[in-house]
């Protein structure tokens, strides 16, 4: 037992550390966070990531990732419960392209405005 304790340690010691702070929050409400962060796809084209951190939320929320491409709205929607973590979802957001996020009530109205993508940071 002793070496595999030992081992399970050194792997620990080893792990790399978490991505966390790669992500920003693109809008925060009732105590949801909608984290984005953006991973480049070249000609000026990203791909946005977008989870939803509800930890500190006592209800669910949903939180989203939107573009506007000549006047369409397009987004990639997660959801969580209080107290959770959503998955991660991605939209592909092309150079001409406004991003922004979100975040909803489940069962109504919410937040949310368009944001540089330069504010993103990089996953």
């Amino acid at each position: 037992m002793g070496s595999a304790l030992t081992s399970l340690l050194a792997a620990g010691m080893v792990a790399a550390p978490s991505a966390e702070a790669a992500w920003t929050t693109g809008v925060a409400n009732d105590g949801g966070k909608v984290r984005v962060c953006k991973v480049p796809l070249g000609g000026g084209d990203l791909k946005v990531k977008v989870r939803l951190d509800n930890r500190r939320a006592k209800h669910g929320h949903v939180g989203y990732v939107y573009r506007l491409r000549g006047g369409k709205w397009t987004d990639a929607r997660v959801r969580a419960g209080g107290g959770e973590w959503s998955g991660t979802k991605s939209l592909r957001v092309n150079r001409g392209d406004a991003v922004g996020a979100g975040i909803d009530e489940i069962d109504g109205p919410g937040l949310g405005g368009t944001m540089a993508k330069s504010s993103i940071p990089r996953c």
